[in-house]
């Protein structure tokens, strides 16, 4: 496994780089979870509003996993799987919140599963360095 103590006292390892990403998605998980429970629960139609969970539950799940995985010290594929997060749940956010406003978005709906492959890679790539380091 990678050493992450190598930086100045300082300066953030990559390994807590990470986990600072994850502390923001259990974050905007968090927040968003509450919103859409009930700020959004008579305002949308069950399925924008169940996409809506989806994208929550998948920040609080990634932001779990990243932090979990910062703790091995070993951060291959975390930059994947928090950029396919990012894409992932925004394109939802964006695609529900426009779509509630009557704002035509379908361009957006190919970014959610590029994302989901992203997360996907981004987990097997931290696998494989585990497997490895063995």
């Amino acid at each position: 496994m990678k050493s992450q103590n190598q930086n100045p006292k300082n300066r953030l390892t990559v390994a807590s780089a990470h986990a600072v990403r994850a502390g923001c998605f259990l974050i905007l998980g968090i927040v968003s979870g509450a919103f859409g429970a009930h700020a959004l629960k008579g305002a949308l139609e069950p399925d924008a509003l169940g996409a809506f969970q989806t994208a929550s539950q998948y920040l609080l799940w990634m932001g779990c996993g990243m932090m979990a995985a910062s703790s091995f010290g070993e951060t291959s594929g975390m930059g994947w799987v928090a950029l396919g997060t990012t894409l992932f749940s925004l394109s939802i956010f964006a695609l529900v919140g426009l779509g509630a406003c009557g704002i035509e978005a379908s361009w957006l709906g190919p970014l959610t599963p590029v994302g989901g492959v992203l997360m996907m890679g981004g987990w097997i790539q931290w696998v494989r360095s585990i497997w490895r380091a063995r």
